[in-house]
């Protein structure tokens, strides 16, 4: 305060004296100037030509009482209206108390009784300085006030200053966090009102306590809900009085991202655990519902799968399953699951995920027509606690395989629901690959021979570049990624011109091409479109693919219970002109064979497979170990580590499982 007021003090006064007496106001000016050089003194002679001359730059007006027209008070009237708060001093030889009493009353800073000339100056001087200082102080203490007020009120955090227990001062942002009005905030018990009661002693011991502290708190708004907020408090002296300042910044979003992040990185290594662990179609549906079930909101999870007939029958149910059965979900007949409201069944008909609330729980109203033939699926849903049904359809590679139902506790949530449609897209897959391996294995597959025409699909392009005398059989293909890798025989076509065209398709990347009597063995890679890829994602299993004159034939293993139809339109959505040209059922014989083919990884039998079809146990070896490695994708020592326990499984399948079986 001394500091601003020596300052304030250094720079020059404008000051307007006003007196009728020219004579007088002459004397008293040119002494003023004696006593105060720094001073700008200005004179006026009446009150009109004071408020003529009542510029910006004067800081203080001097006036006599008694003057022709107006008296000194009434002349500070209008002098306010102009300038409310610059000083205002009466100068009058007619002093008494009373009217030192008036002037005050009225709004002038002081009041002076006029004496001798030099005496009247040197007062005039130190009073008017300090009405002049106090006025400047004043004004840049709130001008500061201002702009901290203005700070403090576009801050986006919210902040606050407590005293004695309560909170003296609030910004608008925290009103918009809490919900609460400044009232509401300053008049009670801030902590109790807005902090999380697991959170409020150490909130309380944090403005308890003389020094800067920072702590994650939660804290509960008006609507009631919780808000993860960080909280910075400081010791402060506010008018000369110890407190704390608080400023506390909403983290919510960030918290749910944060959780997003590691529910999704739990969930990708859940999915992949069941991915590599689980081979067949009920251990995985049941995995996967045992995953979202556990989730202690969830009421019930279900996979249902598509029968042969276009039914659907439930493959894994995990939780309260009372429900699915008495809304019928479990055994509905065509009439039912063709006119049926309930989400599973809406889903499975629809091909489109469905969300629907329930009626009759916490007040909820439902989403279904309430003149549904089946609206009862939301009574039964009601009466064992589920508040929202997700139906989610599964497909992949262009099949259905039927439909994820999800009930659980809770409203609707944009983000479980995409997770809940992220999580069927992974289910489509792993059931198509499951069934897949079990096509492979099963005892009895439905044998599909297609006759397919696409110039620009991987080997049809290979076999069109040869020329039509060529013949191209696949006899193994790997996925990489973007791309799979093929290894096949060609006759009708020399070495050179195998090498030549493989190294001049676009999309195709050679790899190693020998030539052994008359039949040349090639490796190559190709992009998108593919025969291997598309068979795979419409979930058969190739058997054997020969190519030649613009076409090849394809015959592919499905699971006994997969309708053709379904597949061949899968292929055609791909490829220019696909055609079924053959369909039965097939009995698998080799018991020996299907149960080697069972105990294998997908890595150990592609080991084994590759190896046999590049000769590497040839003598002598065609392929060494380094060079089949490297067809497949891995190091030397994994493909070694795959093929010695490939190796293992089958001859124990072979001598273990013969002796067992006498």
């Amino acid at each position: 305060m001394t500091e601003t007021t020596d300052e304030t003090s250094a720079d020059p006064v404008t000051v307007l004296l006003v007196d009728d007496n020219r004579d007088w106001l002459a004397l008293v000016v040119q002494r003023l100037r004696e006593e105060a050089p720094d001073f700008d003194v200005r004179e006026a002679n009446s009150p009109e030509g004071a408020l003529d001359r009542l510029t910006d730059d004067v800081e203080c007006v001097v006036s006599d009482y008694y003057m022709p027209g107006r008296t000194g008070i009434e002349l500070l009237s209008e002098v306010r209206e102009h300038r409310p708060d610059i000083p205002f001093l009466l100068f009058t030889g007619a002093g008494n108390e009373g009217l030192a009493s008036s002037a005050l009353s009225a709004g002038a800073n002081d009041y002076i009784v006029k004496t001798s000339v030099g005496d009247s100056a040197a007062a005039l001087a130190t009073r008017v300085r300090t009405a002049v200082d106090k006025h400047r102080t004043e004004r840049a203490l709130a001008e500061s006030e201002a702009r901290y007020r203005t700070l403090v009120e576009n801050v986006r955090d919210a902040i606050f200053v407590a005293r004695d227990g309560g909170v003296v001062l609030v910004n608008e942002a925290a009103t918009t966090l809490t919900g609460y009005d400044r009232a509401a905030l300053t008049d009670g018990d801030i902590v109790e009102t807005v902090v999380h009661p697991d959170d409020r002693a150490r909130v309380r011991d944090a403005l308890d306590l003389s020094a800067p502290r920072s702590l994650d708190i939660r804290i509960r708004d008006r609507a009631g809900e919780t808000r993860h907020c960080i909280l910075d408090v400081d010791y402060v002296v506010d008018d000369g009085l110890p407190g704390s300042i608080g400023v506390l910044r909403d983290i919510t979003a960030q918290v749910h991202h944060q959780r997003r992040l590691e529910r999704e990185r739990d969930t990708k290594e859940a999915i992949r655990e069941i991915l590599v662990r689980q081979s067949s179609r009920v251990e995985v549906a049941e995995s996967f519902c045992r995953y979202i079930g556990s989730d202690p909101d969830a009421v019930v999870a279900w996979v249902g799968e598509r029968t042969a007939g276009g039914g659907l029958d439930p493959l894994a149910v995990v939780g309260d399953e009372s429900y699915l059965r008495t809304a019928g979900v479990l055994d509905a007949d065509a009439a039912a699951r063709r006119d049926s409201t309930e989400p599973s069944l809406t889903a499975f008909r629809e091909g489109a995920t469905v969300v629907r609330g329930v009626e009759g729980v916490d007040g909820r109203e439902s989403d279904a027509p309430a003149t549904a033939p089946d609206a009862g699926w939301t009574a039964a849903a009601g009466a064992d606690g589920i508040e929202t049904a997700v139906a989610v359809p599964l497909r992949y590679g262009g099949v259905d395989y039927g439909v994820l139902g999800v009930y659980h506790r809770g409203a609707d949530d944009d983000r479980e629901r995409r997770r809940l449609e992220e999580l069927a897209e992974t289910l489509g897959y792993a059931l198509s690959t499951a069934e897949s391996r079990e096509a492979l294995v099963a005892d009895e597959v439905v044998r599909v021979s297609l006759r397919v025409r696409d110039a620009d699909a991987g080997v049809l392009a290979v076999v069109d570049a040869l020329g039509r005398d060529a013949e191209l059989v696949v006899h193994t293909v790997l996925p990489r990624g973007d791309s799979e890798r093929y290894f096949v025989t060609v006759r009708g076509a020399s070495e050179a011109a195998v090498t030549d065209v493989l190294s001049s398709l676009d999309g195709v990347t050679a790899g190693a091409v020998t030539a052994d009597g008359g039949v040349v063995r090639a490796q190559f890679d190709t992009a998108a479109p593919s025969l291997g890829t598309a068979v795979a994602d419409a979930g058969g299993v190739l058997h054997r693919v020969v190519v030649a004159a613009g076409e090849a034939t394809v015959v592919v293993d499905l699971p006994r219970r997969r309708p053709a139809g379904p597949f061949v339109e899968a292929l055609a959505a791909v490829f220019d002109s696909v055609t079924m040209t053959a369909r039965s059922h097939r009995t698998v014989e080799s018991d020996i064979g299907a149960s080697v083919l069972a105990g294998l990884t997908d890595r150990q039998r592609e080991s084994l497979e590759v190896a046999y079809r590049t000769g590497y146990f040839e003598r002598p070896k065609r392929r060494s170990a380094a060079e089949v490695a490297e067809a497949i994708g891995v190091s030397r020592s994994t493909f070694t580590q795959h093929l010695r326990a490939a190796q293992r499984k089958v001859f124990a399948e072979l001598f273990d499982g013969e002796r067992g079986g006498r």
